[in-house]
């Protein structure tokens, strides 16, 4: 972040009152109510598989807890890391002995009673915020509606240009890796008691630097979710509505629509007023999931052998039958022709269905009991696993290695598949709200400190400290979230491959955030409590996963030449 404060002691005060409230980065980019327990006042989430959706606080309660990420970011900590550069983060901000999130700030009482969770807004004592913390159960729910998003739809493609045994080995090394991380995460928080987010634990173990680190790939992170999200939208709406239509739209004024629709949503900037919204967009994908599956099922059984069925909208060539199936080796044709690059696009849209690394941190502090969320984390990869798994087995033996991008865009054209492309179409609209939500007001708070910073700018003044997405002017917000979604409809349009995209995002901002800062954190600050075997691990995964990241990046170029040129990319 680049921006401050207009001095030592307002960041450090208001670094202090947002740490008091124990207020944690809210990142509900990844699938629809994603809502982290903010300022220990929010009740968990409607998530997949039926988990419901309880708002058991004001109507403003999500969005006060949209100021921690900026209220801990590299302008507010500046003065502090400045002052204790020797302790880096030895011991909580606040006081001796006593774990940040239960201490209370003096300046608190400034900024209303609602800042301090044991102070009397409702009555509610200390005991009872903590009741209101996440069980292992609740986090399990969290982490699947974080984790379980749009990499879903990619798993039948990825197998496809793997072939089973690489497909199957990649999946199962990245559940056991996602586990393992779970695992690593709350030793850190263990080592870090005080951090609130990730980029606390960034500088306990390296400074300046390490905190540096981690904010610019989480804001490179939230930035590009919104032109994932946007094209996943635009996608949707045109294979939704293309049928109907004489004249199939082109694709740039779909972008359009969506950035339209986006716009005009986006004004409601209390997430609280969208919940059925969002619980809609969660029901989506299931329906969804279950028509995709159906769907497969059925045209794989009525395929006669030696032929192949039309090709599906929108994707090039067709597939070869064996039998019943499709073509679908045990090794894929590109890994044993020797073209990598769509190999390497597979394994790089497979840690993005299992990414969710960047909230670990947050999660971990918004629990009961911290250190079972490695339980949590378990828990959720088992199930993901299995679904992703049994997913991608059933694409594939149906398309075989005919299957291109979003496996819903290769079903034969009919009413079914206009029906699936519809809820998706919702589902990724409203994953595209919730991230738009966050991303517009930290990019505000960002903006309004380089002004304040810069000059006496009265217009962005109080927007500097803003608690929550109601706190910023009308106007700006209209601007900024306006930027958002044209940018988001440019990048969308110039670049209108999804696994390419997904790809280059996962290569510049997954792997660093699930792998290289973590091990590299680990090695710093668990040295004396690391086992020879993994320190060894951790010091090799630092730069397997900075080539991963090399290669996966020089993938998705060489992929989108391809695809731009009218060849055949993922």
């Amino acid at each position: 972040q680049i921006g401050g404060c207009h001095s030592s002691a307002d960041s450090a005060k208001h670094l202090a009152s947002s740490r008091s409230r124990g207020q944690v980065r809210s990142d509900w980019c990844s699938f629809p109510l994603l809502s982290l327990l903010i300022d220990n006042r929010l009740a968990w989430v409607a998530g997949s598989f039926g988990a419901s959706t309880l708002l058991a606080s004001p109507s403003n309660s999500i969005e006060s807890g949209l100021l921690s990420m900026a209220a801990a970011t590299p302008a507010n900590l500046e003065s502090y890391y400045a002052a204790h550069e020797d302790e880096t983060l030895a011991k909580p901000l606040l006081g001796e002995g006593t774990p940040i999130n239960e201490q209370v700030s003096p300046e608190s009482a400034e900024l209303g009673h609602a800042l301090d969770p044991r102070r009397s807004q409702g009555g509610h004592s200390c005991k009872a915020a903590a009741g209101r913390r996440c069980s292992t159960w609740q986090t399990t729910a969290a982490l699947l509606t974080l984790q379980l998003g749009w990499g879903l739809w990619l798993i039948p493609c990825d197998f496809a240009r793997l072939g089973w045994i690489p497909g199957l080995v990649t999946l199962f090394t990245l559940a056991v890796s996602t586990a393992y991380s779970g695992t690593l995460f709350t030793r850190l928080y263990s080592a870090v008691p005080e951090a609130v987010i990730f980029g606390d634990i960034g500088a306990a173990a390296a400074g300046r630097k390490g905190r540096l680190l981690v904010y610019v790939t989480i804001y490179s992170l939230d930035a590009t979710r919104c032109i994932i999200l946007h094209l996943a939208a635009t996608q949707s709406l045109y294979h939704a509505i293309a049928p109907v239509l004489e004249e199939a739209l082109p694709l740039w004024q779909c972008s359009v629509i969506v950035a339209v629709v986006v716009l005009l949503l986006g004004q409601i900037r209390y997430l609280t007023q969208l919940s059925s919204f969002f619980l809609a967009g969660t029901v989506s994908q299931m329906i969804a999931l279950a028509i995709v599956i159906y769907d497969l099922v059925i045209s794989a059984r009525r395929s006669p052998a030696g032929s192949s069925s039309s090709t599906p909208l929108g994707v090039v060539g067709g597939g070869q039958s064996t039998g019943l199936v499709r073509h679908s080796p045990l090794i894929g044709d590109d890994i044993l022709n020797g073209n990598w690059a769509p190999a390497a696009m597979a394994v790089l849209n497979m840690i993005f269905a299992f990414g969710g690394q960047f909230a670990f941190l947050e999660l971990i502090t918004s629990m009961r009991y911290p250190g079972k969320f490695s339980d949590a984390v378990t828990l959720c990869t088992a199930i993901m696993t299995a679904l992703y798994g049994g997913f991608g087995a059933v694409g594939y033996w149906s398309k075989g290695s005919s299957v291109h991008g979003i496996v819903i865009f290769n079903m034969d054209p009919s009413p079914l598949a206009q029906v699936a492309a519809g809820f998706i179409f919702l589902q990724a609209l409203a994953q595209y709200l919730v991230n738009l939500n966050v991303w517009t007001h930290n990019l505000l708070v960002l903006i309004s400190r380089r002004a304040t910073r810069t000059t006496d700018d009265e217009a962005w003044a109080e927007e500097t400290h803003a608690k929550n997405t109601g706190d910023h002017s009308s106007s700006h917000w209209l601007a900024a979230t306006a930027f958002v979604a044209a940018y988001s409809a440019v990048v969308a349009v110039a670049i209108p491959f999804f696994c390419t995209l997904v790809g280059f995002v996962t290569s510049v901002t997954y792997l660093t955030c699930a792998y290289t800062l973590p091990a590299w954190f680990a090695i710093k600050l668990l040295s004396g409590k690391l086992g020879g075997l993994e320190k060894a691990w951790l010091t090799f995964l630092i730069p397997v996963s900075i080539t991963l990241s090399s290669i996966g990046l020089i993938a998705s170029v060489k992929t989108y030449i391809t695809e731009a040129y009218g060849g055949e990319g993922m």
